[in-house]
């Protein structure tokens, strides 16, 4: 088995996204700054070494991946591929609903959420099922020729880096910003490892990043 490397991408920005509402499923377009911030990702990536520039990109199939990844794509020369797989973590009963409402109309089921980490929305897709298919379209990208770019979501980027480094429990604390960059690396025969994670340098001093929960802006799947 050869080295591999991997590239992990968020999608760009949503409305829905600024304001606090779950996604999953449901399929909101990309906002104005989330093209930006695609377009601002793909000049970055054009200036990659060869040899980790990316090869291909495979996207979720939602629309507001894909049309990240396909803004991505253009600026690359490269072939954009669709993959369901890739989808956004379920959210059952609560997707289309904002944290300020459900705080208001469903108050105990989501304050049993915001307290476990393992809790999961009314109806929402069960973990074990979206980690063995975001698994299986990682390694089906890997196996083609050159460095594959997954464009997906956050949901999905925090289970992936639970599972390729073996964390023990899932990764929510890890951050994924809106059209953030993540590279993981597998060094032959050893294990994988980040090399970098969540990284918006090309974000920054242009458009306004990620404000986490402490300071007044709730995360969405």
């Amino acid at each position: 088995m050869s080295a591999q490397r991997l590239l992990l991408v968020r999608h760009g920005v949503t409305d829905w996204n600024r304001a606090g509402r779950f996604q999953g499923h449901l399929d909101p377009p990309l906002a104005g700054d989330g093209r930006e911030e695609a377009r601002l990702l793909g000049e970055r990536l054009v200036r990659l070494p060869a040899g980790e520039r990316p090869a291909r990109i495979v996207a979720s199939s939602l629309a507001r991946a894909l049309e990240t990844g396909r803004l991505l794509a253009d600026a690359l020369g490269v072939e954009l591929t669709s993959d369901p797989r890739l989808m956004e973590i379920g959210q059952g009963e609560w997707e289309g609903r904002s944290h300020g409402e459900l705080e208001v109309e469903d108050a105990e089921r989501y304050a049993a959420w915001r307290a476990d980490p393992a809790a999961r929305p009314p109806g929402a897709e069960d973990l074990a099922t979206v980690i063995a298919r975001a698994v299986a379209a990682v390694d089906d990208a890997l196996a083609g020729d050159g460095v594959p770019c997954l464009v997906t979501h956050g949901g999905v980027l925090r289970l992936l880096a639970s599972h390729l480094l073996d964390l023990p429990a899932r990764g929510w604390q890890l951050d994924a910003d809106n059209c953030s960059l993540s590279v993981a690396s597998r060094p032959l025969g050893g294990p994988w490892q980040l090399e970098r994670w969540n990284d918006v340098h090309h974000l920054l001093g242009t458009l306004s990043t990620h404000v986490d929960e402490d300071e007044g802006r709730p995360l969405a799947l």
